[in-house]
């Protein structure tokens, strides 16, 4: 039987196993069955509760093995002399028949607490291997996921959302191939909690990371210009996996481009030690107000990086930071990080599925921006102009065309979503590549950028840093051929925290034992007790491909300490609390949220302020007022 034949065998078992496996007597116990073919001992069980295999080895061969693949490590609380533990789901097929002809001693499977092991030579060992993976048939083609999240875009910011001053050719024909999502919600009203709700599958009244603290430590002199030695955010809980991780450890190919913000240099959250293969950007979000900044950060495992590096940007450097010599900087860090991503994806193969993170940051502020065609298409045409001063602390240069350069900044984004979308095609990859383009939060007004001039937020009142719908709805679009309908729209309200588990469960993950975790029902399910009730996502699979039952919200959930804002959205209502008072607003008659509802159904807003303190558990670092119970 060749190792096809063991895969599509071991798969083909199901309940009946005992009616179904044509030799060998068999012994049930407490959740693992036992069965013996020819004198030797094999155990069985339901592929979704496999935990790990264990073998004996030759002590210096443990050591290569366990600094080459991220799959295989101690496992048990015991001296690591013989054993390794692997895990089937994410090893490679050439580490399993190297371990397989290399007739490894014994192979243990563990479920629960109960053991069964066995005295096994190399002839049985592939059909336990494959018994108790979790990969499908077919796992080379598992899907790839690209997901490219923009940077305070609001919600009319796209032509295909409304917005009539510029048009964006290239996402609106991503939506004219997917789908176009009108409820979607960030994670957050600002960016790093926002991103960490991505990646915990968190809402902000669970996830560590709730708002921008900010971490600034010493200085570093570049060329004529003081910058800080240490810069970034607070880190992600080192105990909650996030997206990349998982992903990883499903065999997944991770790559990500553009912002971090999820733990400062030297932190234990940095992208080198969360499953990024390999990391190109910012890792702080405030070096990123300079598009012409004096370093960008890397982490490239194929350039043999062993943590994150601070790649200076030399002709920048030459220059001032602000004012006008900032003009003479030609290092725009908007291309830089395109053109390292676009390099990344020219190396994917479509025998290895790859998650992608494209953290873009157009069009924030600073607006700035070479002086090339997509900013001249635009300048003196966007009347009145607007100019701006600067603000040096906040490292934001002055501009004179506010307008034309916001125009251009979005222009230039769509532009690299074009080249994307190209090169995905001549890749092979595009039929085989979830596609999404979003933002992480709502339009700002930072840097002399207008949201009046070009209504950002659509028909939504409020901005970032808002939990009124203008701070938290943002575009959202997917594109899967064959499996999301092209032309197609959906209302169904979600938030950042549904995108962990709907990403699981487009790459058919089912299991990830190293982290406790498990499908169920769309649900991204621990079965650690510290994290048992705080994934909050349920998977949105089933309306983008169209099939399956949609398990939906009871409501949506989100606090923000800095402006003291909460927001629950249950159904068409809407709460917005701001220093504890309440106001609520029915979005199907006043999506502006302009009418406070809150005195004419008192009994609703007891309802829906009973949720919120069932949803808030308390964080010293970043506190909200929460209403009065009653």
């Amino acid at each position: 039987m060749n190792i096809e034949d063991y895969r599509e065998f071991c798969l083909s078992l199901g309940d009946d196993i005992e009616e179904k496996l044509p030799f060998g007597k068999f012994k049930s116990g407490e959740g693992v069955l036992v069965f013996y073919v020819c004198g030797h001992m094999f155990s069985f069980f339901e592929c979704n509760d496999f935990h790990v295999i264990s073998l004996k080895c030759q002590p210096d061969r443990i050591g290569e093995l366990k600094a080459q693949y991220d799959c295989v490590g101690n496992p048990y609380n015991e001296s690591p002399k013989h054993w390794i533990g692997i895990d089937p789901t994410t090893a490679p097929d050439h580490l399993l028949k190297e371990l397989t002809l290399n007739s490894y001693e014994i192979v243990r499977a563990k479920y629960k607490s109960k053991w069964a092991s066995a005295n096994m030579n190399k002839s049985r060992f592939w059909l336990t291997l494959f018994a108790l993976s979790t990969l499908p048939a077919a796992a080379q083609q598992r899907p790839n996921i690209l997901f490219i999240m923009c940077d305070d875009m609001g919600y009319g910011d796209l032509s295909c959302y409304g917005q009539r001053h510029f048009t964006t050719p290239n996402i609106d024909r991503l939506a004219q191939q997917g789908m176009r999502m009108t409820s979607a919600y960030a994670g957050s009203p600002v960016s790093a909690p926002s991103r960490a709700s991505l990646m915990t599958g968190q809402h902000t009244g669970h996830t560590h990371v709730r708002g921008n603290k900010e971490y600034w430590h010493g200085q570093v002199k570049y060329g004529l210009n003081q910058d800080f030695a240490v810069v970034g955010q607070e880190p992600y809980d080192e105990a909650q996996p996030i997206l990349p991780e998982i992903l990883k450890a499903a065999g997944y190919r991770t790559g990500l481009f553009g912002k971090w913000a999820g733990g400062y240099e030297g932190s234990p959250s940095t992208p080198d030690k969360r499953g990024i293969d390999e990391f190109y950007g910012y890792i702080c979000q405030f070096q990123a107000h300079l598009y012409f900044p004096n370093f960008l950060n890397r982490f490239s495992r194929s350039m043999g990086d062993t943590c994150v590096v601070r790649e200076v940007l030399e002709q920048n450097v030459l220059h001032e930071m602000f004012g006008d010599d900032y003009a003479n900087r030609q290092q725009y860090s908007a291309d830089l990080i395109h053109q390292r991503a676009l390099e990344w994806l020219r190396h994917q193969e479509k025998d290895n599925p790859f998650l992608g993170i494209f953290t873009y940051t157009l069009p924030h502020a600073e607006l700035r921006q070479p002086d090339d065609s997509l900013l001249q298409a635009f300048r003196g045409k966007l009347l009145p102009e607007r100019a701006y001063c600067g603000d040096k602390p906040s490292r934001y240069n002055p501009t004179s065309e506010a307008h034309a350069q916001f125009a251009a900044m979005i222009t230039r984004l769509d532009v690299q979503v074009g080249e994307i979308m190209q090169l995905l095609e001549e890749r092979g990859l595009a039929d085989n590549t979830v596609l999404i383009f979003t933002s992480d939060n709502g339009p700002h007004e930072e840097g002399g950028a207008d949201p009046e001039y070009f209504n950002h937020d659509g028909m939504f009142r409020g901005l970032k840093r808002s939990t009124h719908e203008g701070g938290i709805r943002i575009p959202f679009i997917v594109r899967w051929p064959g499996h999301v309908q092209a032309g197609s729209e959906s209302d169904l309200p979600f938030a950042f925290y549904d995108l962990l588990p709907t990403f699981c469960d487009i790459a058919q993950i089912r299991r990830i034992p190293q982290y406790g975790l498990t499908m169920k029902k769309g649900r991204l399910i621990s079965l650690l007790t510290s994290h048992l009730s705080s994934l909050d996502g349920i998977s949105i699979l089933p309306t983008l491909i169209a099939k399956g039952h949609q398990r939906k919200h009871d409501h949506l959930y989100w606090e923000f300490h800095e402006t003291d804002m909460l927001g629950v959205r249950y159904g068409n209502w809407k709460l917005v609390v701001k220093h504890g008072k309440p106001s609520l607003y029915d979005l199907d008659i006043d999506p502006h949220e302009d009418h406070d509802l809150a005195d004419k159904h008192p009994g609703l807003v007891r309802k829906l302020v009973k949720k919120i303190y069932d949803d808030h558990t308390d964080s010293p670092l970043f506190p909200v007022t929460l209403p009065p119970k009653d």
